[in-house]
């Protein structure tokens, strides 16, 4: 994310984002693993917990370039970037 220094909501959006992006590559990680176990209970709350993970992922991206256009329009334009 194209944060601008000293935002506070920048700095917000971007942990946020990090933070379900982590979530989302320890849930590929254990459906992976569930999937080669053959554990199909795991695989199917996996899957749901990775839908709805994605889906907090998307409306962060949503909320970032909302935020950069709204409160940052030069900042998000100087990059040549309208989606971080």
């Amino acid at each position: 994310m194209n944060s601008v220094k000293g935002c506070a909501e920048c700095h917000r959006l971007s942990e946020s984002y990090e933070k379900a992006t982590m979530a989302w590559f320890r849930l590929e990680g254990n459906l992976r693993i569930a999937e080669y176990g053959r554990d199909e209970a795991s695989v199917l709350a996996l899957v749901r917990e990775l839908a709805a993970t994605g889906e907090q992922r998307d409306s962060l991206r949503s909320a970032i370039a909302r935020h950069q256009s709204e409160t940052h329009p030069k900042a998000s334009t100087a990059s040549g970037h309208s989606r971080p």
